[in-house]
């Protein structure tokens, strides 16, 4: 669906590994097994590890690092090599200010009480932020049911 396949074996050779996603990482190794595909798409769904490739013990390449969030202090800073963060839950969250990449994702899961992780993205939003339309400027228009705002903010 990503069509990686077409330069799949320069990506084995050099992959870029400039993606960072930190979470629980136990979960995040679950999720790594779903399957992505598009309806009525007649090329083969893939894992979702199998195209993120993340480090893991006896593996020939990877691009992307896994960092736990609970273990996070011990990696800071972040290499700086890094294009992409994605923070996974408000154990994540609550080391944005502490996260340089051009590119952070914050994930947050609306079915919990603790609203914490959703005012730090809010606070930074309002005090360093700019406002980016993502149907505009990025050309993406979320799915029902999900819930996204989008803002640069200075490095």
């Amino acid at each position: 669906m990503a069509r990686l396949d077409l330069a799949w074996d320069a990506r084995l050779a050099l992959p870029a590994a400039d993606l960072a996603i930190i979470g629980t990482t136990t979960w995040l190794r679950e999720e790594f097994e779903a399957h992505l595909g598009k309806e009525n798409d007649d090329f083969p769904s893939s894992a979702i590890g199998s195209l993120l490739m993340p480090k893991a013990a006896r593996v020939a390449t990877w691009f992307t690092r896994l960092y736990s969030a609970a273990r996070l202090a011990e990696y800071l800073p972040l290499p700086q090599d890094l294009k992409a963060v994605i923070l996974d839950g408000s154990g994540a969250i609550k080391h944005l200010a502490e996260i340089e990449a051009p590119v952070v994702i914050c994930v947050l899961d609306r079915s919990v009480a603790d609203e914490t992780a959703a005012e730090i993205v809010t606070q930074l939003r309002n005090t360093h932020g700019e406002p980016l339309s993502l149907s505009e400027n990025l050309g993406w228009h979320p799915p029902p049911g999900v819930e996204a705002l989008g803002f640069t903010v200075p490095l």
